[in-house]
């Protein structure tokens, strides 16, 4: 049985950086219930995006 290594296996070769007052771009990501949430269905309220790296992965 092969091995997997734990945590990141691949480097971002390019990160696009928003600064203060950029709009953000377009996405749609994950919930933890499973429902797919989107920027545009929130459009007009007020959004804060919080996310933990390799939260509950067991990594």
């Amino acid at each position: 049985m092969e091995q997997r290594p734990k945590g990141r296996t691949k480097l971002a070769t390019e990160t696009a950086t928003l600064k203060v007052g950029d709009r953000a771009p377009e996405f749609e990501l994950a919930a933890h219930d499973g429902r797919q949430i989107s920027l545009a269905a929130m459009r007009g309220q007020r959004v804060v995006l919080a996310f933990f790296a390799f939260a509950f992965t067991a990594t």
